[in-house]
C-alpha cells in the first residue's frame, strides 16, 4: 500500500517571455508581416496566450462554458521585463490581471506570492561580463519591485543558464532561489553528514528544495523540475487533455519519499496557448481539479521553501543550461542545437556573430568608463540605477542624472550623458539570447540584435570612429544558410544600416509626411518631441512644394536640433526633400523667399539645382520615412491612381462576368485579363466592407463578394475579416454588459454571429463568450426574474451554460 504519509504539494510554473522586439531608434515595435493578421508577435502571443490565460475557460461536457479561471492565481510564473513593458502600454487589461493575480496569490500562500523576477533582457548570464551580469540582475529585480510592488524571492535566470558568479549575484541581492533543469546537477546529497553522489548526466530527485553553496557568497536554494513530465507538456501533446495532464501531475508523486514532495514542472509559458492552441484551458481544467483535492495541496516555490527549507544540498554542472545539452553552445558555436527545421542548415555563424558583439562589448564598455567618469563618480552604479529612469518612461532626466552627478549639470552634459547610457542599454539588449536561438542569422530574431548593434555602433562613434569596421571585419565571418548565402556584413548593409535614424531623418520625415497629412504645431512622433515653427505648403498643378522650420528632440537622449526641411512633391510616390541645420530667422526667411519665387517662377529641375545649392548633397525620398508611415502615405498617395483605373476595371469586370460564367460551364479556361479584374474589383470591395467593419457598421455585401470570389476560385484573406468580426462581437457584448436588457444588442450580435456562419468563418469567440458568461454572472446576483429576450438564443450560439440562472428562477 503505497504510503501518503508525507504532504504532497505541486506547483507548475510557467517562463513566459518574448525578446525586445523596438525599433530602437523608435522604442517602438513596427509591424512584422509573419504575425499577421495582427500588427506584430507579442500582439499576437498575447491574443493566443497571455490575455487567454487570464481568462482561461473550463467548459462542461456539452462544450458549454461553465467558469472562468485566471491561471496566474494558481502557477507560479515568471515575465520578462521587457514584454511587461510593452503590455503595460499595448494590452493593460491583461498586463493589470497578471498582477492581480499575484496579488491575490501572496494572500492565499502566507504572503508569498506567484510571481519570479526574470534577469532584464533575457541575457545567457553565464556568457556575460561581471558588469552585465550585475546590472540584469539589478534591473531585474528594481522592474520587477516597481510592477509588482514587492520584492522578489526568486529568479528566473534565460534557459536557465548558470554559473557560479551569477548565483553569486542573485545571493549578494537578496534572491532565494532560482529554478533549474535536472540535468544541471553534477552531484547531490540527502543532509550536510552524508556522502555525496554523483550523477554523471543522470538527474536529481526533483520532489525537494537543495541548498547549493557559493564559496565565500552564502547559498541559494535550487529547485529543479520534472523534467520528463515538463518536456510531455512542451513537446509531446500532454495539453490536448486537461484530464490526462492533472492525471500526468499527480503521477509524478512516489509512495516512496520520506519528506515532503514537490511535484512541480516548467515550460515556457507560451505552451498554454501559443504554442498548443487551447493549452490555458486544459491548464484551466486541470488546476479546478487539482485545487478541490485535500491530499494534494497547490503552492508556489516561496510558500513551499518558507514551511519546507532545503536540508539536501547540490554542486551544479558549471556553465549548464536547459535547451542545449552542451553547456552553453546553442548561444556561442555550432554545436548541434537546433530547432530541427533544416537539417541541411548549420549554425556556424554563431560564434562570429557572438565574437563580433564582444568585440563591440569591450569597445564600448571601454569608451563608456573613460567618458562617463568624468561626469559621473560612479559610473556603473549610475548604469545599475539608471533602470529607475526607464521604469519612470526617462521623466525627470535632467534630475536623475543631477542626482547622479552630485553636481548641477551644464546644458550640453546632459545629452552626453544620456548617450553614453543609452549605448550601454543598446548594448546589452544586443545579447538577448534568441538572436543566437535559431536556425539562421537572417531571421528576425538574429536581425533585431544587429539592430540594437548598430543602435549601439551609431552612439560609440563619435568616440571610437574604428569600430564599426572591425565589428563587420569579424562578423563577415558569418555566412547565412540562405540561398544566396549572405555574410554577416553583408547582411549588416543590406537590411540593417538603412534603418539608422538620426534627427535629421525624424525631421525628414515630419515634413514629408505633412504633403499628405495635416500635423499639429506641437506633437510627439514615436520617442521624438516635435515643434513645428513654421511650415508653408504650396501647390502648382500636381506639383507640391513645402518649407518647414522645425525642433525635434530626443525623448529618450535630449538630444535636440532645429533643421530646415524642403520637400518637393510630384506626384504617386515620387518626391524629394533637402534638410539642413537651421542658423537664423534671417537665414531661414531669405531662403523662404527664393525658393518660393523658384518654385512659381521657374521648372522643377531649377527648383532642384536651387535645392542642392542651399542644402547638402544628402536628400531623402520616399524609402526614407519609417516603415508604417511610409506603407500608410505611399496608400494615400496611390489611393487617387487607383480609383481612377478602378472604374475602368468594374465596367469590364460586369461587362464580361455573364460570358465568363459560360465560359466556366463549357469547362473552358479564363482568360487571364479576365482574372486579374475580377481579383482587382473583388478585392477592392471586400477592403471597403471591411473598413465598414472596423467602423462598426455592418458590412452587406461581404457575403456577396466572398460567394462571387469563390465562385471564381479567388482567394481573398478572410482573417482580417474574421478578426474584425470578432472584434466587432466582442464590442457589442460589452455594450451589453452595460444594459443586458437592450434587445436591438442582442439582436446586433447574432446578426453578426449569423454573418460569420454564412461567410464559414471559423471565429474565435473566447473573449466575447467569457464576457458573456459574466453578464449572466451578474444577473444571478441581481435579484431579477427571468432572462433578457434573446439571451437563450445568445446563451446558445456562444455556447454558455445557464442552467445555474434556470435553476434560481425555478
Amino acid at each position: 500500500m503505497t504510503d501518503w504519509s508525507t504532504p504532497r504539494y505541486l506547483c507548475i510554473h510557467g517562463h513566459f517571455y518574448q525578446p525586445p522586439r523596438e525599433n530602437p531608434w523608435l522604442e517602438y515595435v513596427e509591424y512584422q508581416e509573419s504575425a499577421h493578421p495582427f500588427h506584430d508577435w507579442n500582439e499576437r502571443i498575447a491574443d493566443e496566450c497571455y490575455t487567454p490565460n487570464t481568462q482561461a475557460r473550463i467548459l462542461d461536457e456539452q462544450g458549454r462554458l461553465r467558469d472562468v479561471l485566471n491561471n496566474y492565481e494558481y502557477v507560479s510564473f515568471d515575465f520578462g521585463p521587457t514584454l511587461l513593458a510593452w503590455m503595460e502600454t499595448r494590452c493593460r487589461d491583461t498586463y493589470q490581471a497578471i498582477l492581480d493575480a499575484d496579488a491575490v496569490s501572496v494572500e492565499r500562500r502566507s504572503g508569498h506570492g506567484n510571481a519570479l523576477a526574470q534577469a532584464y533582457n533575457h541575457m545567457i548570464m553565464p556568457l556575460a561580463s561581471k558588469n552585465d551580469k550585475i546590472t540584469q540582475v539589478v534591473w531585474g529585480i528594481k522592474d520587477f519591485e516597481k510592477r509588482f510592488r514587492r520584492s522578489p524571492e526568486g529568479m528566473w535566470l534565460p534557459e536557465t543558464a548558470v554559473d557560479q558568479e551569477t548565483l553569486g549575484l542573485l545571493i549578494d541581492h537578496g534572491i532565494l532561489f532560482t529554478v533549474l533543469s535536472p540535468w544541471q546537477a553534477q552531484r547531490f546529497r540527502g543532509s550536510s553528514t552524508e556522502i555525496w553522489t554523483e550523477i554523471n548526466h543522470g538527474t536529481v530527485d526533483p520532489s525537494r528544495p537543495y541548498r547549493c553553496t557559493v564559496p565565500g557568497r552564502g547559498s541559494i536554494t535550487i529547485f529543479f523540475y520534472d523534467a520528463p513530465i515538463s518536456q510531455a507538456v512542451a513537446f509531446e501533446h500532454l495539453l490536448n487533455d486537461g484530464d490526462a495532464f492533472r492525471l500526468r501531475l499527480l503521477g509524478g508523486f512516489s509512495g516512496n519519499r520520506t519528506w515532503p514532495q514537490l511535484m512541480n514542472i516548467a515550460t515556457d509559458g507560451e505552451s498554454y496557448g501559443h504554442h498548443h492552441r487551447f493549452g490555458e484551458m486544459a491548464l484551466a481544467f486541470a488546476l479546478e481539479k487539482l485545487r478541490i483535492r485535500k491530499d494534494v495541496i497547490l503552492t508556489n516555490y516561496g510558500e513551499f521553501l518558507a514551511k519546507h527549507p532545503a536540508t539536501a544540498e547540490v554542486e551544479l554542472v558549471e556553465c549548464s543550461s536547459w535547451s542545449c545539452s552542451h553547456g552553453l553552445g546553442r548561444w556561442s558555436r555550432d554545436c548541434g542545437c537546433s530547432t530541427g527545421q533544416r537539417p541541411d542548415w548549420n549554425q556556424a555563424w554563431r560564434e562570429p556573430l557572438r565574437n563580433a558583439m564582444d568585440l563591440l562589448r569591450d569597445r564600448v564598455d571601454a569608451v563608456f568608463s573613460r567618458e562617463a567618469q568624468a561626469i559621473l563618480p560612479d559610473p556603473w552604479g549610475t548604469r545599475d540605477r539608471y533602470i529607475e529612469l526607464i521604469l519612470a518612461g526617462y521623466d525627470n532626466v535632467e534630475a536623475f542624472l543631477e542626482g547622479e552627478a552630485h553636481r548641477r549639470l551644464e546644458h550640453a552634459e546632459i545629452p552626453r550623458v544620456q548617450d553614453l547610457l543609452e549605448m550601454e542599454r543598446n548594448r546589452m539588449l544586443m545579447y538577448t539570447s534568441c538572436g543566437w536561438f535559431f536556425d539562421d542569422i537572417t531571421g528576425i530574431e538574429s536581425l533585431q540584435v544587429l539592430r540594437y548593434a548598430a543602435r549601439t555602433l551609431q552612439l560609440v562613434h563619435p568616440y571610437d570612429s574604428q569600430v564599426l569596421d572591425e565589428f563587420l571585419s569579424v562578423l563577415s565571418r558569418a555566412q547565412s544558410n540562405a540561398r544566396t548565402r549572405p555574410h554577416g556584413d553583408e547582411i549588416f548593409r543590406t537590411k540593417i544600416e538603412h534603418q539608422i535614424s538620426s534627427l535629421d531623418d525624424v525631421a525628414a520625415h515630419v515634413v514629408i509626411a505633412s504633403a499628405f497629412e495635416e500635423l499639429p504645431v506641437k506633437d510627439k512622433l514615436y520617442c521624438y518631441q516635435i515643434d513645428v515653427h513654421d511650415l508653408v505648403r504650396e501647390r502648382s498643378v500636381e506639383r507640391i512644394f513645402l518649407l518647414g522650420y522645425v525642433a525635434v528632440q530626443s525623448v529618450v537622449t535630449r538630444q535636440r536640433s532645429e533643421f530646415v526641411c524642403a520637400v518637393i512633391y510630384f506626384g504617386e510616390v515620387d518626391l524629394r526633400c533637402s534638410v539642413k541645420n537651421f542658423v537664423s530667422k534671417e537665414d531661414y526667411a531669405s531662403l523662404k523667399r527664393e525658393l518660393l519665387s523658384t518654385f512659381y517662377r521657374y521648372s522643377s529641375t531649377e527648383l532642384l539645382r536651387q535645392m542642392d545649392k542651399q542644402f547638402s548633397e544628402k536628400y531623402f525620398s520616399m524609402k526614407d520615412l519609417f516603415g508604417e508611415q511610409r506603407i500608410k502615405i505611399i496608400e494615400a498617395a496611390t489611393n487617387k491612381m487607383y480609383e481612377e483605373q478602378a472604374g475602368l476595371f468594374e465596367v469590364f469586370y460586369k461587362t464580361n462576368k455573364d460570358l465568363a460564367k459560360l465560359i466556366i460551364n463549357y469547362n473552358a479556361k479564363l482568360p487571364d485579363t479576365f482574372l486579374a479584374s475580377a481579383r482587382f474589383v473583388l478585392s477592392r470591395v471586400f477592403l471597403r466592407e471591411l473598413e465598414k467593419l472596423s467602423g462598426g457598421y455592418f458590412p452587406d455585401r461581404l457575403e456577396t463578394v466572398l460567394e462571387e470570389a469563390r465562385f471564381w476560385n479567388i482567394q481573398l484573406d478572410v482573417s482580417s475579416a474574421g478578426k474584425l468580426l470578432r472584434t466587432r462581437i466582442m464590442s457589442l457584448v460589452q455594450d451589453l454588459a452595460k444594459d443586458p436588457w437592450n434587445r436591438n444588442v442582442c439582436l446586433e450580435i447574432l446578426k453578426f454571429l449569423d454573418l460569420g456562419t454564412n461567410l464559414d468563418i471559423a471565429l474565435q469567440l473566447g473573449e466575447a463568450q467569457i464576457q458573456f458568461f459574466r453578464i449572466i454572472r451578474s444577473l444571478e446576483t441581481s435579484g431579477q426574474p427571468g432572462l433578457p429576450t434573446h439571451f437563450t438564443e445568445l446563451a446558445q450560439r456562444l455556447a454558455v451554460i445557464l442552467e445555474s440562472v434556470e435553476e434560481r428562477d425555478r
